[in-house]
């Protein structure tokens, strides 16, 4: 492992030495928030991610973050989902919807057509001009 190197906390903006993502006070204010979140969901599995975050004052953009870093199981709380990156829509897997990864793939296969032809005419030009 290399040398620890400084940086600024992406939370608070504070200078710190880079042993782990988050500065010594986000990292135990983030550990805090997941043990009153996850102690709050033991107590009241039927609970969405709004009455835990307003039960236990911990945003919902954490307590996404700990379902999606796989720190809380959202299968295991049937009412447990948070919004989709891109669109805000419920969902209880995964970062995005299932209608915004269609339209991401959608995109993403007119993008390698698109490209495909535009090799296509640039070989097409090369190929003409060596004639």
């Amino acid at each position: 492992m290399g040398t620890p190197k400084l940086g600024n906390c992406p939370k608070c903006r504070k200078l710190f030495l880079r042993t782990r993502d988050l500065c010594d006070a986000c990292y135990q204010k983030q550990e805090d928030d997941y043990l009153k979140a996850s102690a709050y969901l033991r107590e009241n599995p039927g609970s969405t991610i709004q009455e835990v975050s307003d039960k236990t004052m911990v945003s919902v953009t954490q307590i996404r973050h700990f379902i999606v870093a796989r720190r809380i199981f959202a299968g295991q709380f049937p009412n447990l989902s948070y919004p989709c990156e891109t669109c805000g829509e419920m969902i209880r897997t995964g970062r995005t919807c299932n209608s915004c990864m269609d339209t991401l793939n959608q995109l993403a296969a007119q993008l390698e057509k698109n490209e495909g032809q535009q090799h296509n005419k640039h070989h097409l030009k090369v190929m003409t001009q060596r004639l």
